[in-house]
């Protein structure tokens, strides 16, 4: 079975650089930052810089790291709630350790791509935020949004394969 210390290494390196990242942009945010945008991109909705740096800051860590609690609560979890298919395959008692250990890094990768994820927001915001009146980076954002959800799409798609087939 392959370790979880590459995947943690990695969300911790990430959540490193995310919070120098998020130090180091707050000097381009105006004190008064724009935080929501209509359908055309014009502003609607605006924080001060410190609650966005704590908001931005708490998420994009906050969140990658509920995945890393969930990874030390699986071990508890029975295997009645884990639902994978082919579950009676999968959580035979001789493949449940393989499988958990799957799932655990898994969420361990999904939570660094949350964290590159609110990197990239950061980066839109910023990027709106440079501009009077402020405005959405449309150019910018479909990239970031649709990497996101590229990658959270292979990895569902990578899950559901692996767990289709017996082994």
């Amino acid at each position: 079975m392959r370790t979880l210390r590459p995947p943690f290494i990695v969300l911790g390196v990430l959540c490193v650089g995310f919070l120098v990242w998020i130090a180091c942009s707050a000097a381009w945010l105006p004190e008064r930052v724009a935080v929501h945008f209509g359908s055309s991109g014009e502003a609607n909705g605006w924080m001060t810089r410190s609650s966005h740096l704590l908001s931005i800051g708490g998420l994009g860590v906050g969140v990658p790291l509920l995945f890393a609690g969930l990874v030390l609560l699986i071990g508890w979890i029975p295997a009645q709630f884990i639902n994978v298919p082919r579950r009676d395959y999968w959580l035979a008692p001789e493949r449940e350790a393989e499988t958990r250990g799957l799932i655990l890094r898994g969420l361990l990768w999904l939570g660094c791509l949350m964290v590159v994820f609110f990197s990239g927001i950061q980066f839109l915001l910023v990027q709106a935020n440079q501009v009077t009146p402020a405005h959405w980076p449309m150019q910018w954002g479909l990239p970031v949004t649709g990497g996101f959800l590229v990658g959270v799409g292979l990895w569902l798609a990578y899950f559901i394969g692996y767990f289709a087939k017996e082994r």
